[in-house]
């Protein structure tokens, strides 16, 4: 059994920005995952800071969907939260979104699995940071996502006949994992080619 202790020592100040403020909000476009169809064995770390996802690696003949919300304030309840353990504790992760369809195959494709399974998300940060790194946020890589609500609200003027779904990811030891492989255009790439269905990013 390993004698080594966590360190838990703030290592940087606490300033904001005046050259590169933040700024609040979610762009359109996202990316999700069956959290099986990841090959976490074959995922990079940056050895400077694991919470930074270098390379993000499907298994064999597995790909990611695209998802997509219109609007100003897409994803609007997406929110990470402290959660207090009794000998660790670790940080609630929630992703919400709308499928605005409904059918056969929107529910036998998307709405069933939904319910039952557990995925990764990956959403972009309007704030990108100075560096770019701020930009793509992944939710449920540690413990998975795992949809906690759906409806269908026939005259929600939200989702205009389809469905909200909320995905949450509980027990996650670190407040946030980002992908970043360079720059942020590479890490574009890279997601689209998991989109292809290509093994590796």
């Amino acid at each position: 059994m390993s004698t080594q202790s966590c360190d838990y020592k703030l290592a940087s100040d606490m300033m904001a920005s005046c050259e590169n403020p933040s700024v609040k909000g979610l762009r359109n476009y996202g990316y999700i995952i069956n959290y099986d169809d990841i090959d976490f064995e074959s995922c990079v770390r940056d050895e400077s800071n694991p919470n930074i996802l270098t390379t993000l690696v499907l298994q064999t003949g597995k790909k990611a969907y695209r998802m997509y919300v219109p609007g100003n304030t897409p994803y609007t309840g997406t929110n990470k939260a402290f959660a207090k353990g009794t000998y660790r504790n670790s940080f609630t992760k929630g992703v919400n979104l709308v499928i605005l369809d409904n059918g056969p195959s929107v529910v036998k494709d998307i709405i069933n699995p939904l319910a039952n399974g557990l995925f990764v998300a990956i959403l972009e940060n309007k704030f990108s940071g100075k560096d770019g790194k701020n930009t793509f946020e992944v939710y449920g890589f540690e413990q998975g996502l795992a949809a906690s609500a759906l409806a269908d609200d026939k005259y929600s003027e939200d989702t205009e006949g389809g469905w909200s779904a909320t995905l949450e990811e509980t027990g996650a030891p670190s407040a946030g994992i980002f992908l970043f492989n360079n720059t942020v255009a590479a890490t574009r790439t890279a997601l689209a080619s998991l989109v292809a269905g290509s093994s590796g990013s």
